[in-house]
């Protein structure tokens, strides 16, 4: 308890009575945060434009026990993207990042892993904004896959084999499982090696070179990915986002013929 001085990325702000925030914050050192910016909607306010969504900042706070809300005490911009606020699409995939973050991330449950890819995520789409589709999928599955939701890769779920040999042929399934040929039976849908060699690198590369691989993979496999990563999201919240995810990844709002379902579900 105490002051505590973290880096910190704003996830949201709502107005509190008539020229005080109340900030969410994704912090490095603790997690989701929720704190009150006294006099932050005031003209002359010493947090300026810290406090603006997705906004890279050293914040200092003061937390005292028992209490929900800290108190902010400041917020020195470490970098912006401010720009980024003209673009629609950029503006969404980052309000899209958020709200996962807040779904996914239980308050003041420290995960320094959880910080990085967001960060790292964000960075990337700062400097490629033509990379938004595959990044967007990248979030997705590194979100599930931190949270424990996203199955395996590597090996057959079933009998262990290693899925990364070409010459496996490898299924999954509407829940993101995986097997080998022989223990899938036919379930599931088989995956090409470029579709699996982006979920198989998942771990191993950073969000540039895995969105750029995204980016030259097939379309119908971008396709696949993204409907893959918007179903598990789906799956495990028990709902829809809120946000219009179109506008983001650029897919229609039903799953395609390809879809793993048999039915086609409204995304």
């Amino acid at each position: 308890m105490g002051l505590v001085e973290t880096e910190a990325i704003v996830l949201r702000t709502y107005r509190l009575a008539e020229a005080d925030k109340i900030v969410v914050c994704l912090t490095e050192k603790a997690g989701l945060v929720r704190g009150v910016a006294a006099g932050a909607r005031r003209l002359k306010s010493r947090f300026g434009a810290s406090l603006e969504p997705f906004t890279l900042v050293q914040l200092v706070y003061f937390e005292k026990e028992g209490r929900e809300l800290v108190t902010l005490k400041s917020a020195e911009i470490l970098r912006s993207y401010f720009d980024l606020a003209r673009d629609p699409e950029a503006q969404s995939a980052f309000d899209y990042f958020g709200e996962l973050v807040l779904e996914f991330s239980p308050p003041s449950q420290v995960d320094e892993r959880i910080y990085r890819m967001v960060r790292a995520t964000t960075d990337a789409l700062a400097e490629r904004r033509e990379l938004i589709k595959g990044l967007t999928c990248y979030f997705e599955l590194w979100m599930l896959r931190l949270s424990g939701f996203l199955p395996g890769m590597r090996r057959c779920v079933d009998c262990g084999r290693d899925l990364q040999a070409v010459e496996v042929s490898k299924y999954i399934t509407a829940e993101g499982v995986l097997r080998c040929g022989h223990c899938a039976d036919g379930e599931g849908r088989r995956l090409e090696q470029t579709t699996y060699g982006r979920l198989g690198s998942l771990q191993a590369q950073k969000p540039f070179a895995w969105a750029e691989e995204f980016s030259a993979i097939p379309s119908e496999s971008q396709k696949f990915l993204s409907d893959l990563a918007r179903r598990l999201v789906r799956r495990v919240l028990e709902k829809e986002t809120r946000l219009n995810k179109t506008a983001i990844t650029g897919t229609s709002a039903k799953l395609s013929p390809m879809s793993l379902a048999t039915e086609s579900d409204n995304l």
